[in-house]
């Protein structure tokens, strides 16, 4: 698999918010070979059908609209990576990390392996444990 994006500092990156662009052009500027391509804002999940009565391009943008969003999918030739960029790596965060990777590998089993990452400027209080044990990866940026 392929991203559309290269994996280098972009003037915006779709979907991400002004507090996690800074983490993730830091991370990028450290890791520069991390990820081969990259996808930004990836949907998953079903979202909501607004019904047969309205027309065809409106329930499908609506679809889209309310599909779960992962900030970033990495890909490399040894397999991809559902990542979180957040200030903080916090509960919310390892949920997300989580559900995203369910979601993606169900719409992509040919994906292995999956790894799921945060991607943070520091890691909240006790929960490193929790994140090693949920096997899900912490960068610091």
């Amino acid at each position: 698999m392929q991203g559309r994006f290269e994996f280098k500092r972009l003037a915006k990156y779709p979907g991400m918010k002004p507090e996690d662009v800074a983490v993730w052009d830091r991370f990028i500027d450290t890791n520069p070979a991390f990820f081969d391509s990259v996808d930004y804002n990836y949907p998953l999940g079903e979202g909501v059908d607004v019904g047969e009565d309205e027309p065809e391009t409106q329930r499908r943008g609506f679809q889209i609209l309310t599909q779960k969003k992962v900030d970033v999918v990495g890909y490399r030739a040894d397999g991809v990576t559902i990542v979180e960029v957040k200030p903080i790596a916090d509960m919310r965060g390892l949920g997300q990390a989580l559900s995203y990777s369910h979601l993606f590998a169900l719409a992509h089993p040919e994906a292995v392996p999956l790894s799921r990452m945060v991607v943070a400027g520091e890691m909240e209080r006790d929960l490193e444990a929790v994140y090693a044990a949920q096997g899900v990866l912490f960068e610091q940026a």
